[in-house]
């Protein structure tokens, strides 16, 4: 019987366990690659999917501002929708419409003017002026026959037509008259812009014993320059005793 040798017995052991640990070392590795392989394409996938969200917002005109871990979009220039505040803070600065800020005041002290010349706001014919509202009104009453706007321009020109006018107008008739009679049926109040707010000057043309320009503090005849530069459209009157002897008005 041959002799038995433990060292021939472990050596068919060594060499099976070396082969399992083989197998497993490469199995291992299999597996780790099949992973990283896994991780690869995620991170490709992940990678195109931000490609393409960015190339749409580009070709809408929008970008992309990533803030902290999540990302935020906000609008570029190009945007068409234009934030609530932006739109509010545009109208800032914008001068009020014509009829908000121009329409003839109903209630006017020359609806119930007693004498000529009762100015209560008057204007200093040097002040300058920077625009121009002429109201006609019935006169008792206070109704508004007519009113137009115009320009630091023509309000200057009627100012200095008016300021060098005399006290009366010769050409004028001169009539003898009942005290009803004597009252003006309508008249027109010169609204100026100045620096110190609105003042006036009002323009009698009917009644038969004041007509004229009136300042509250001086009187100017009634002569056609300056009637001509404002008595236009609604302003204008169809006529009166005084404006049926007055030519070229």
């Amino acid at each position: 019987m041959p002799e038995h040798d433990p060292e021939q017995e472990l050596g068919p052991k060594f060499a099976s366990a070396f082969q399992d640990r083989s197998a497993t070392s490469e199995l291992r590795g299999a597996g780790l690659a099949a992973v990283a392989r896994k991780r690869v394409r995620r991170r490709r996938r992940a990678l195109n999917g931000v490609a393409a969200s960015v190339l749409v917002v580009v070709a809408v005109g929008g970008a992309w501002s990533v803030l902290g871990s999540g990302g935020t979009p906000t609008n570029s220039a190009g945007s068409a929708e234009v934030p609530t505040a932006a739109k509010d803070n545009r109208t800032q600065g914008i001068a009020p419409s014509y009829e908000a800020d121009t329409a003839c005041p109903t209630d006017h002290p020359i609806k119930g003017v007693e004498e000529a010349g009762a100015v209560p706001a008057g204007l200093d014919v040097s002040t300058p002026v920077t625009g121009l509202q002429a109201c006609r009104y019935q006169v008792p009453g206070g109704e508004v026959l007519g009113h137009e706007r115009f320009d630091a321009k023509v309000a200057q020109q009627v100012v200095d037509a008016i300021k060098v006018l005399p006290e009366r107008n010769p050409a004028l008739p001169v009539f003898k008259c009942a005290p009803e009679a004597a009252r003006p049926t309508e008249a027109i109040a010169l609204r100026f812009s100045t620096a110190a707010g609105i003042r006036e000057i009002w323009v009698e043309y009917t009644g038969c014993t004041t007509p004229g320009f009136f300042t509250g503090s001086r009187t100017y005849g009634l002569f056609a320059a300056p009637l001509k530069l404002f008595m236009t459209g609604s302003v204008r009157p169809s006529g009166s005793t005084y404006l049926n002897a007055l030519t070229g008005w």
